[in-house]
């Protein structure tokens, strides 16, 4: 492979927190090692000063340029999860609201929108200096696209590469925006999706959405998400002994699934209620952002749940592994897509309960044997998973299967897929 300069540019890349930064944290980290690879990285400033990501300690020693440059973005706006509510921040947060509608056209909720003046100077510069010949954008956010593709009008010859992980204008946002600003989007989306040299998607159900909204696009690669052996050797709590049988939800549990988390603790209740003797055999645990909707009903029903919060990372993995059953409240919106939170589950083989609409993820886990799904369009889900409770007790019930192999799916291996990508 002759020499290659890859700029990557990830507005959620370390020390910015949340799951957004990981696949690249992830896939820099591989690539460093590659010879004839030269990375450069350029990412938003952290705005969350007490929080950083949970990947960014094992970035210290990885071969790479880093770049990071001013979010932008109104301070009262972003990551609303990692902040206390305050009467100062919330009047504050309409101020800026205000402002930044009349300010930016289409979704007002994408972090970027403010990033194109580091697309007209700062940006260039890099490239000539580094001599960057690919620039891979991965989204969301997503109208930064729209500015590094205006990159090409100065350097003809380099390639733009879309690494497209979720839905453009499939909004699972709490802050809904107006029908006019969502078909600015829409009509965005489309224009980028041909522009682009190559479009990098995570799953065949993100490569089919695109060919929908777009079906001229630039040619599309899959390379999914997956998970990093190199995490579970020695880094984490291993699991410990306990009289207890323990469920795990790992990583942001949005209060917009009601549909799924109130029937399970209603279930839960309900076991307490009815069956004590088998509610005292178990417990759940919660890991990551938790909303007050969430936290209230489980304090209202009066439920042994330990709320974590948001943890170092490798103590928050510690406690996945803890679990005998990783729960996973999908976004019915995407039934076949493989999220990262899959990848945390099956790289310590936790057998998983799902809760999902049809999809392809929901036969590859029934296929596989590695967990037990609850449909949304079940009248009786409530019964369904009360059921399930009952018979967690029941060992064979919560086998994660011996035989899966999940090696495809390891990040060194995905790294070559990658590679194989970016030659083409």
């Amino acid at each position: 492979m002759s020499e290659m300069n890859l700029l990557v540019i990830s507005h959620y890349f370390p020390p910015v927190p949340g799951v957004g930064g990981r696949r690249w944290a992830k896939f820099v980290k591989y690539l460093s090692r590659k010879e004839n690879v030269n990375v450069y990285v350029v990412s938003a400033e952290n705005t969350v000063k007490h929080v950083k990501s949970s990947f960014e300690e094992e970035l210290k020693d990885v071969d790479f340029k880093h770049l990071i440059l001013p979010s932008n973005y109104p301070k009262y706006l972003s990551f609303l999860e990692f902040e206390k509510t305050t009467l100062f921040r919330k009047v504050m947060f309409k101020i800026q609201l205000s402002q930044l509608k009349k300010k930016v056209k289409g979704n007002y909720w994408d972090f970027s929108v403010l990033w194109k003046e580091h697309f007209e100077k700062t940006i260039p510069d890099l490239i000539r200096e580094a001599k960057i010949n690919k620039v891979i954008v991965s989204g969301p956010p997503y109208r930064y696209i729209k500015f590094a593709h205006s990159l090409k009008a100065k350097f003809p010859n380099l390639e733009l590469i879309l690494d497209y992980r979720d839905p453009w204008n499939d909004f699972n946002d709490p802050f809904p925006i107006t029908e006019d600003r969502h078909e600015y989007e829409r009509t965005l989306e489309k224009e980028m999706l041909q522009k682009v040299d190559k479009i990098i998607t995570v799953s065949a159900f993100q490569k089919s959405l695109i060919e929908k909204n777009q079906p001229n696009s630039a040619p599309i690669y899959l390379v999914p998400n997956g998970f990093d052996v190199e995490d579970s050797q020695s880094k984490i709590r291993q699991k410990e002994p306990s009289n207890k049988i323990k469920l795990v939800h790992f990583g942001t549990l949005h209060y917009l699934k009601d549909y799924y988390w109130v029937p399970f603790f209603k279930a839960y209740a309900r076991l307490k209620k009815e069956q004590p003797e088998i509610y005292n055999t178990l417990e759940i645990s919660l890991v990551g952002y938790c909303p007050e909707q969430v936290s209230s009903f489980i304090a209202e029903h009066d439920l042994n749940v330990k709320i974590h919060g948001m943890l170092e990372p490798f103590v928050a993995y510690g406690e996945l592994n803890q679990a005998d059953v990783a729960l996973w409240f999908k976004y019915d919106g995407s039934p076949g897509d493989f999220a990262t939170k899959f990848g945390d589950y099956i790289s310590i083989n936790k057998f998983m309960w799902t809760f999902s609409v049809k999809g392809a993820v929901t036969e590859y886990i029934e296929e596989h044997k590695i967990g037990k799904v609850f449909y949304r369009d079940d009248s009786q889900l409530e019964e369904t998973i009360y059921d399930a409770f009952l018979n967690v007790q029941k060992h064979e019930n919560r086998v994660f299967n011996p035989a899966y192999d999940a090696s495809a799916l390891q990040i060194v291996n995905l790294t070559d897929q990658l590679l194989d990508v970016l030659d083409q």
